[in-house]
């Protein structure tokens, strides 16, 4: 499938995918000679070239997806005494699920689903749209505004605003995120925040190795990878980019751009040691009774190999 000549989506027979080989994967002439042997189909989608383009869209997919995520009906607001339900008909709430009271559910400008084994302390708001998957643990107080994904097994506090958490990330103390995309087996220190907004109120620019590139959004927090932690009271600015497997012990706030597999405190910039940050990555999954197989370890080397260059770039 073709959308404005990108290819969307591939369905070959034996003989065409035994022909690309990693060689070839990524070549321009090869693809050419490729389509002229199969059927192209022209489809409508909407290409996503940067992690900003998800955050941006993600209030309208949430609200597109709602009813597809629908499996048992809705819970009855009488389920749950002392919660506050603003257009509980938009709210779903799964299987043994524990909702405190005072907690408030705004379902006006946008749908509410939370999965199951959910628990959520009181006092907190959560505004919709929002999607909060299976076994997440939201502490008291905490404000989840419109825009928000909380995957799988995350433990969740203070402010987040239009964000996406991936799942088994640890952001349960105060601090606020917005406009922002956190990959999975994340770890923010408390009182981690974002600036998600430039005093000048105007376009804001990102670096993505040596290249600045105008993102022509107004509101951008920051796109953080897999395996990343930070300190307590780190502070980053609009639209910073962190790497995956990055520790961030800085005072200061960080620069813009941190490579994968860095290591920032204030006495010292380096390479993090990957095997030094594959004894914490499978010592933090297995917190969560989980373990690495081979070929993950083999995909955390393979990437840690495959940044090299912008760590050079970087360092220069």
């Amino acid at each position: 499938g073709i959308n404005d000549n990108t290819i969307v989506y591939a369905r070959l027979n034996k003989k065409n995918c035994l022909s690309i080989t990693p060689d070839k994967f990524l070549d321009k002439d090869f693809i050419s000679e490729l389509k002229k042997r199969i059927n192209v189909k022209r489809v409508d989608a909407s290409l996503l070239q940067y992690p900003w383009k998800l955050i941006h869209t993600n209030k309208e997919q949430i609200a597109s997806d709602f009813m597809s995520y629908i499996k048992d009906g809705y819970v009855s607001e009488n389920d749950y005494k002392g919660v506050h339900f603003i257009m509980g008909s938009q709210i779903y709430i799964g299987k043994n699920t524990v909702i405190k009271p005072g907690c408030v559910l705004d379902a006006e400008n946008g749908p509410i689903y939370i999965g199951n084994n959910v628990k959520i302390s009181p006092n907190s708001v959560i505004e919709g749209p929002a999607f909060i998957d299976d076994n997440v643990v939201i502490q008291a107080l905490s404000r989840i505004h419109a825009g928000s994904n909380i995957g799988k097994v995350c433990k969740i506090g203070g402010e987040i605003s239009n964000t996406i958490i991936q799942d088994y990330t640890n952001k349960q103390h105060d601090g606020f995120l917005g406009d922002s995309y956190i990959g999975a087996w994340v770890n923010l220190g408390a009182g981690t925040v974002n600036s998600n907004l430039t005093n000048l109120y105007g376009s804001i620019k990102v670096q993505l190795f040596d290249k600045m590139i105008d993102t022509g959004q107004t509101f951008l927090g920051m796109i953080m990878g897999d395996h990343t932690k930070t300190a307590i009271n780190t502070k980053f600015t609009t639209g910073s980019i962190i790497g995956f497997a990055c520790n961030i012990l800085l005072t200061s706030t960080p620069p813009k751009f941190t490579p994968s597999f860095s290591w920032y405190s204030d006495n010292i910039t380096r390479a993090y040691d990957i095997r030094r940050e594959l004894l914490v990555a499978k010592r933090m999954m297995a917190r969560r009774n989980k373990k690495m197989t081979r070929n993950g370890e083999k995909v955390f080397r393979s990437i840690f190999t495959l940044t090299e260059t912008e760590r050079k770039i970087h360092d220069n």
